[in-house]
């Protein structure tokens, strides 16, 4: 039944709505961007404000709207990240859309509600809600990748988006029909309970699993459903392919574990889930860092770079799987190492992608060769980045290497050593990639001897995000234990706790 404090429970998601729409009228009135941009940044502290409130009154899971939404310390977790994703790509885009996208309203209007899809995603329980969620995140990203209207790359990229979006959202839907026939029922819990007295070698839950997997692969670009990630990433605008990079394979991944975990699927048949999963972490990895290193565009880079992040993100997915029905408390560990892995992927990428949009705005270039000498003309802009891909790379003392020794050593705990080499073997390459860059920003003599000065809201993005970098290197163990009742939370909703 509908109450009213159903309503708190989801108004996070009700107020960036509502500052999306105000956006949305402001834009009519006026295209200054700095009053547009300006209201989308203050804005974000209401929905902000839920959050934390939220967080500081939690007593244990709970449920609303028929048990549709789901509010845990797990959705809890996952919408401080899109929430920090949108402040970010504020700043980020504000000088490259008044240069290159007149559309600026448009813009953060798509973006927002795209966040909102984002958010429900994480905290959706039941089948069809999450598929109107990814949904609401989709849309809003078909139109974000075409709004460079002038570039007929862009107009491809939206194209391809939008068709393979569609195919992989049909391929998802018709794994949820399998699921809804074989349990007779949408609501995750209520799936999961039916999932405890079937047998294993059913060959219909295998099918269902397979095409549930395929559906999110698109959203997280896992091979073999990567294609659109490189000629997207490059096509469109470099922001938008900044808030692809994180904003999609976050949400994508929130759902994908919601739905194995919370959702009871490991129960039925693991075994066929395992290697499925297993055989999709090993593609991942090992196309997506070779493919990576002989790039050389720095956006097709980074699409493959983001391809081979999801593959570590799937090896802690799987050890997780492997666990689940042993010891709950123990395969919690490794959500918790996802969850770490996540958040700080997000903060890097947007770190890196600022670095990116800076010399896209100041230069014009996207090719690694563009990067040349970067230390002599920007040397702020040099160190940012540079910190950003070697914490991508995973090299110490930066946090993205805490994020991959938590990833691998609950996979080897949880008993898939051959993951863990695998993705050990893979991280060496992306040193090569990585290091290439940051080679040619420091050591190759510059194009051009003028000095580049980055915006004001460029400088302030990148220096936040590699500052909040180095902070998460510091209070590891702080998120870390942030994370562990986030994780654990997806068990103790699904035994009911």
């Amino acid at each position: 039944m509908f109450q009213l404090s159903d309503l708190y429970l989801l108004a996070p998601e009700i107020s960036l709505v509502l500052l999306a729409l105000v956006v949305m009228v402001i834009d009519l009135f006026t295209k200054r961007r700095i009053v547009i941009a300006t209201v989308s940044l203050v804005g974000l502290i209401v929905p902000v404000g839920f959050v934390i409130a939220q967080a500081v009154t939690y007593t244990g899971p709970r449920t609303a709207l028929f048990r549709m939404l789901v509010v845990d310390q797990y959705s809890l977790f996952f919408r401080v990240i899109f929430l920090i994703i949108a402040a970010f790509m504020v700043l980020a885009s504000y000088n490259y859309l008044g240069k290159y996208i007149k559309a600026e309203g448009e813009f953060y209007v798509l973006m927002l509600f795209s966040v909102v899809g984002m958010m429900l995603m994480a905290s959706t329980g039941e089948l069809i809600s999450i598929y109107i969620a990814l949904e609401l995140t989709s849309f809003p990203l078909y139109a974000m990748a075409g709004l460079l209207r002038s570039s007929t790359k862009s107009s491809e990229a939206a194209l391809k988006y939008v068709l393979l979006g569609a195919m992989s959202s049909a391929i998802l839907l018709y794994g949820f029909a399998l699921l809804y026939g074989l349990t007779g029922t949408t609501d995750l819990q209520g799936i999961a309970q039916s999932f405890k007295s079937f047998g294993n070698g059913n060959l219909m839950v295998i099918v269902a699993d397979v095409l549930i997997i395929a559906g999110f692969g698109f959203k997280i670009s896992a091979v073999p459903f990567h294609m659109w990630a490189p000629d997207i990433y490059e096509g469109a605008p470099t922001p938008a392919t900044a808030f692809f990079s994180v904003g999609s394979k976050a949400a994508g991944f929130a759902a994908l574990i919601r739905i194995l975990v919370y959702g009871g699927l490991w129960q039925a048949d693991l075994t066929p889930l395992i290697v499925v999963l297993g055989v999709v972490a090993v593609l991942t990895l090992i196309l997506g860092n070779f493919a990576a290193a002989v790039q050389t565009n720095i956006k097709r880079m980074m699409a493959y770079s983001s391809i081979a992040q999801a593959g570590y993100i799937l090896v802690g997915v799987v050890a997780t799987l492997t666990m689940s029905q042993k010891n709950h408390t123990a395969a919690s560990s490794g959500i918790a190492a996802v969850l770490f892995f996540i958040l700080v992927y997000v903060v890097t990428n947007l770190g890196a992608f600022s670095g990116i949009i800076a010399l896209s705005n100041l230069t014009g270039g996207e090719k690694i060769e563009d990067f040349r000498g970067l230390w002599h003309r920007s040397p702020l802009l040099t160190v940012c980045t540079s910190l950003c891909l070697l914490s991508l790379a995973g090299i110490p003392p930066v946090a993205g290497f805490f994020s991959k020794v938590f990833i691998f050593t609950a996979a080897w705990q949880l008993g898939q050593p051959w993951l863990v080499i695998i993705a050990l073997l893979c991280s060496i390459v992306s040193i090569v990639y990585y290091g290439r860059i940051i080679k040619v920003m420091f050591f190759d003599a510059p194009r051009k001897e003028e000095r580049l000065v980055a915006p004001i809201s460029l400088s302030t993005t990148i220096t936040l995000a590699t500052a909040a970098l180095l902070v998460l290197t510091v209070i590891v163990t702080v998120v870390l234990d942030a994370a562990n009742p986030a994780a654990l939370s997806l068990f103790a909703s699904l035994l009911g706790k």
